[in-house]
């Protein structure tokens, strides 16, 4: 059958594309200060690369490279270049994902152009754009925007090289899923299957090639993403990877944030992110609303394909589209409701470009099928009002938010359906009837989840959890460890898009030269930072500026949460004793005892953390307690 390409397309396909476009980037970038610097841990980890190359080259949280952020440093290493160009704020840290977002919805375009024409690229476009966690996390600074921007990229061209059986395209391929494992690890592994299968099944040479092309395009994906590893496992100056038992970045990829997640191995009992695993998890009351919206009409948009393309040559590019964008869609939808680990609902962001050009290719080709007379001319219909209802229960989960808009699209889906419906019987039904009646479909399909990440846009809502949707913002979930992962009561967020300055930058350390971006001065004083689960004074961070001198820490703290918020208040690096959770197993009591006696910190701040029965022994006989720290933690002097 070839394909739907047309390069010049009809006279509204560039403007249209061009709206998109600028709609995305402006709701993506609206008021994009709100939530401050978003996830602090990362921002933090973004600011210490700025100033280190060695942190930023390995993702580490302090600028003296201690310990790395749980997650490998692809992402970081975008916004660790931006914050070094243009300084730390808001908008450097966030900027970045955001842009990605308008480049995810600019290759999704052009790959369903590609496959399926001009009309169903912009409804694809669209419908990614409206995706409520799309519209979040493209405004926030987890790797998970860039992680989409390399999977779909990786797809694109997966896509390109099927079509024409190129090695080279396929290998490029490879090479986007290897900086996507750099990003996010296992999560980038699942579209290996979509791009291998389309491509083993549908590209149009012999299969010897087809197979030699997915061996080089295997070794693509090593080498992009092996070198890095090996580095990281080798070097020595390569950091403690955190979240590991051993240091590992191995360890970290088999265990609590790669393999793990699946597994459960390391957590037990119903998740308390994503809900208990199972075929509905993304349809329950956590994930629902962050992802399902479309997925009535994805899955009848594929079964539609199954039935239209199953005698298809083997190397009819539409067919090999279907294969690729639905096996996609189909793999994310096990694992992701299989996951018996941690499951964060922004997780299911990865699959919204599936989702998005499932629908509206699906929706497309139904629509045009709509005088056929053939039962399967009934699944556009039933397709539009199961979304529709499906839409209302939706909005119905949040009490209060326009209470209208349910009611309004399941009549306007019953309303366009019933048209429809009408219309197979007249056999002159104007073209301008036509075009209000499709209108009306695609209106009413997109309304609940725009309406939803409308919600979200300009709204708060930092914290290591974040959700789309009205009230979500407000919601603050704890991650994995117990710590709090949101704003402590009474810190102020910088709106304004920069922290506030007022202390005096404390002198450079010897050996240990300012690189890349001037570090700011310490934050307001009355900002707490974070310890273990506790919150304390901003009148800490002044004690300890005004007694740096020449240590490599400003102070060490227990957990990743106090450390993040005093590199971002001073600039200066803080250790983060046993990681995020404050549980990995370092430093040892051995290492925090040289670290002390040979004058590299001088502060602890001690409180919480399920290691701290390993370093309060050390720290109680090194040092002396301050007096100052705030409820559950102490802050010692270990000078002399």
């Amino acid at each position: 059958m070839g394909t739907w390409r047309d390069r010049d397309g009809p006279r509204w396909s560039r403007p249209g594309l061009l709206l998109l476009l600028l709609a995305a980037a402006g709701a993506y970038t609206w008021a994009l200060d709100a939530s401050g610097y978003g996830n602090e841990y990362y921002a933090a980890a973004a600011y210490s690369g700025s100033q280190n190359w060695t942190a930023w080259l390995f993702g580490s949280l302090d600028s003296a490279s201690f310990i790395s952020v749980d997650k490998p440093p692809l992402s970081l290493w975008v916004t660790g270049l931006s914050t070094r160009m243009f300084g730390l704020s808001s908008w450097s840290v966030l900027l970045p994902h955001a842009i990605a977002g308008v480049a995810t919805i600019g290759i999704l375009y052009r790959t369903v152009r590609s496959w399926h024409g001009h009309a169903a690229a912009l409804l694809a476009g669209a419908a990614l754009a409206v995706t409520p966690i799309a519209a979040v996390m493209f405004r926030y600074n987890n790797p998970d925007a860039f992680l989409t921007l390399l999977m779909v990229s990786a797809i694109a061209l997966a896509y390109s090289a099927t079509q024409r059986g190129s090695g080279w395209r396929l290998a490029a391929a490879g090479a986007l899923i290897g900086l996507a494992f750099l990003t996010k690890t296992t999560q980038a592994l699942l579209v290996i299957p979509a791009i291998a299968i389309g491509y083993l099944v549908a590209a149009p040479i012999s299969l010897r090639k087809r197979i030699a092309h997915g061996f080089g395009a295997g070794i693509a994906a090593v080498l992009a993403a092996g070198w890095w590893i090996v580095l990281a496992e080798t070097s020595p100056a390569a950091p403690y990877f955190g979240q590991t038992s051993t240091g590992s970045f191995l360890d970290y990829v088999l265990g609590v944030n790669g393999l793990d997640r699946v597994t459960g191995s390391e957590f037990g009992g119903p998740d308390r992110f994503g809900g208990s695993g199972g075929w509905g998890r993304l349809f329950n009351e956590e994930v629902g609303g962050q992802i399902s919206w479309l997925i009535p009409l994805a899955v009848a948009g594929l079964l539609f394909a199954v039935w239209r393309y199953a005698s298809t040559p083997r190397t009819d590019s539409v067919r090999a589209g279907w294969l690729i964008w639905g096996t996609v869609f189909v793999t994310h939808f096990i694992v992701f409701g299989l996951m018996h680990g941690v499951f964060h609902p922004y997780y299911s962001m990865s699959m919204a470009p599936a989702i998005a050009a499932l629908a509206a290719a699906g929706g497309v080709e139904m629509w045009r099928m709509r005088r056929d007379i053939h039962p399967l001319r009934w699944l556009l219909p039933t397709a539009v009002v199961l979304s529709a209802a499906w839409a209302w229960v939706l909005l119905g989960r949040s009490p209060g938010f326009v209470p209208w808009l349910g009611p309004v699209v399941l009549l306007g889906a019953v309303a366009g359906s019933a048209a429809l419906v009408a219309g197979w019987s007249w056999a002159r039904l104007s073209l301008r009837v036509e075009g209000a009646v499709g209108a009306l479909l695609i209106a009413v399909s997109l309304a609940g989840p725009a309406a939803f990440a409308l919600a979200s846009i300009g709204a708060d809502y930092s914290g290591g959890d974040p959700k789309a949707g009205p009230g979500m913002a407000e919601a603050r979930s704890l991650p994995v460890g117990g710590q709090a992962s949101g704003p402590v009561s009474g810190a102020p967020a910088p709106h304004d898009g920069v922290r506030p300055v007022g202390l005096p930058r404390p002198p450079a350390r010897p050996g240990y030269p300012a690189e890349g971006a001037d570090r700011p001065p310490a934050a307001a004083r009355d900002a707490p930072a974070r310890v273990g689960s506790q919150s304390v004074s901003g009148d800490v961070v002044e004690f300890l500026v005004e007694r740096y001198d020449s240590e490599s820490w400003l102070v060490a703290t227990v957990g990743s949460q106090a450390a993040a918020s005093i590199i971002l208040d001073t600039g200066e690096p803080a250790m983060a004793m046993g990681g995020f959770s404050g549980g990995d197993p370092t430093p040892t009591a051995d290492e925090l005892a040289e670290y002390i006696q040979s004058g590299a910190l001088r502060f602890v701040l001690l409180g919480g953390g399920r290691n701290s029965g390993e370093w309060e022994p050390v720290v109680t006989d090194l040092c002396s307690p301050t007096g100052i720290g705030g409820p559950g933690a102490t802050l010692y002097d270990c000078a002399g």
